[in-house]
């Protein structure tokens, strides 16, 4: 079978959904192809997200959370947020969003891995083939729309694992733990469900596995009948996230906070920079590498770049203060007001809006 389009999306994750809404509300004809058969899964990410992700349908708010425990060995500190951090339900997230742009116009296709490429086409592990005028990566941080490209992605990967524990937990309360014990160049966390059940996952640059296992056993939880699901993250700056014809949006292009490593808020606004710069190639039939470097690349590099340079400084200034525990403890003496603020708002943007 073969079906051409205006716009071809690869990856039915967040980014990949709201850019093909954002497109097919001016009228052109978007697919999306996802390589799962539902959106949603893997369920994937802690589902902590500030309020600059958006409305979100109240259902799908889990809970509320204003302070982050900060710690390391027996030191700690905590910060406190006027405005409530969500935890979200991602599967509903993500099902949420699928049923909007289908409302909006946009085909969604299920179980359709892209296997080749050439000159956007694409072809699909079923067999069948694509086509469209222009081609947008959404598939995340080990991207085959970048690597068939030649957009190259950062390095810097680190692996995640993850599951929902029972316990007993202080439900307004996040607590991010920096041990080396439980993550090699990252950190674990405890993201609050209810009193009973929380997300208990960590980030490491080598098997998660080992880690994951000595974290349960520190903190004392039942995850006997736990579902552990596993993901990878990449982050940094890339020099190019389009080429002729093609751009990369979300976790493809690493619009991912580099210190928290979430990528919901950025992909949301980058999301709407990549439907724009879609819509403004389609509509003048231009997609040459320098149209869409201006149009995309310099847009999203604009709005998101210096909080991108911001994340990565706090990055290293993590990754110092972890040598020595006591430095945790200093920080909590000394109440480094403007760094506290910034560790419970990390997204690092002052004025930009999810829907602007």
């Amino acid at each position: 079978m073969r079906l051409d389009c205006d716009a071809l999306i690869i990856g039915g994750g967040p980014s990949g959904l709201l850019t093909g809404s954002f497109i097919s509300e001016k009228g052109f004809r978007t697919i999306v192809l996802e390589e799962h058969g539902e959106v949603g899964r893997p369920e994937q990410c802690g589902g902590l997200v500030s309020w600059r992700i958006g409305e979100i349908p109240r259902n799908l708010v889990l809970n509320r959370v204003r302070t982050a425990r900060f710690c390391l060995g027996n030191e700690s500190f905590e910060v406190y947020s006027k405005r409530s951090m969500h935890v979200i339900d991602r599967m509903g997230y993500d099902k949420h969003l699928a049923e909007k742009a289908v409302e909006d116009g946009v085909e969604i296709r299920l179980g359709e891995r892209m296997v080749g490429l050439k000159e956007r086409r694409v072809v699909t592990s079923k067999g069948n083939n694509y086509y469209g005028r222009i081609l947008v990566g959404a598939d995340g941080p080990n991207s085959t729309v970048a690597r068939l490209t030649g957009l190259k992605q950062p390095e810097n990967l680190l692996f995640a694992l993850q599951c929902v524990a029972k316990g007993f937990f202080e439900q307004d309360v996040v607590e991010l733990r920096f041990e080396p014990d439980f993550s090699k160049g990252a950190f674990a966390w405890v993201i609050p469900l209810s009193r009973s059940r929380a997300r208990i996952g960590l980030l490491t640059k080598d098997n998660p596995w080992p880690r994951m296992r000595l974290l349960l056993k520190k903190l004392n939880v039942d995850a006997g009948d736990a579902k552990f699901v596993g993901d990878s993250i990449r982050f940094g700056v890339m020099n190019r996230a389009s080429a002729a014809g093609v751009i990369l949006v979300g976790d493809a292009a690493c619009q991912v906070k580099p210190f928290s490593l979430g990528g919901l808020v950025y992909s949301r606004i980058c999301s709407r920079i990549a439907g724009d710069a879609c819509t403004s190639a389609l509509e003048r039939n231009l997609f040459s590498e320098a149209f869409l470097a201006e149009a995309y690349d310099s847009a999203w590099r604009k709005t998101i770049g210096g909080a991108l340079r911001k994340g990565l400084r706090m990055r290293v200034f993590f990754n110092l203060m972890r040598r020595m525990s006591a430095s945790f403890k200093l920080i909590g003496l000394l109440g480094f007001n403007m760094l506290a603020s910034r560790l419970l708002d990390p997204d690092f943007l002052k004025d930009a809006q999810p829907d602007e």
